[in-house]
């Protein structure tokens, strides 16, 4: 499978339908869509399937590209998959790949609440987009590990945060966590 939904995950792992880190649950981040799923792949990833149901997506929902692998950082190839995001793109909204699209940040499944997926919520800019807005930074392409950065961030209200692995603009939740 082109991005191994279908894996198997040990009990101690987490989806990548799901935030790297729980204090984005709800939050927006900016992602280069990578890879597409088809129909087929979803409806046989078996946990991320579960997943999905369990954010409320049903099955008819589910087409080629419904749940796409996108990249936070680049530039090499342990980089983007290593840091990739997986995220559902509803019916409405058309991505594709090479994209730069707002993530809804998803919050993890408990006992007693299932959970959300990372969810797109609207491409921002598509692939080779004339006067793009947006780069990788740094601007050198030897780096192995650069951040997307777009010059209405700072102006819309994103902030870079800052942790102990890595930095990331990054639009904190304003209302309900990750609906």
């Amino acid at each position: 499978m082109i991005m191994c939904m279908a894996c198997t995950m040990s009990s101690a792992s987490t989806s990548r339908l799901y935030p790297p880190s729980d204090d984005e649950a709800g939050g927006l981040r900016l992602v280069q869509v990578m890879q597409m799923a088809t129909r087929e792949e979803i409806l046989k990833s078996g946990t991320q399937l579960e997943h999905l149901h369990a954010s409320g997506v049903k099955d008819s929902d589910l087409k080629d590209g419904s749940v796409v692998s996108a990249r936070i950082y680049c530039c090499h190839p342990s980089t983007d998959a290593g840091t990739a995001i997986w995220l559902y793109v509803p019916p409405h909204l058309q991505v594709l790949v090479g994209d730069l699209v707002v993530v809804r940040m998803g919050r993890k499944a408990t006992k007693k609440d299932p959970g959300a997926v990372n969810l797109a919520i609207e491409v921002r800019e598509h692939k080779d987009t004339p006067n793009s807005q947006c780069s990788w930074n740094p601007p050198d392409d030897t780096k192995w590990r650069r951040l997307l950065y777009c010059t209405w961030m700072p102006a819309e209200g994103w902030t870079l945060k800052n942790s102990f692995l890595h930095e990331t603009w990054f639009k904190a939740a304003t209302g309900p966590k990750a609906q």
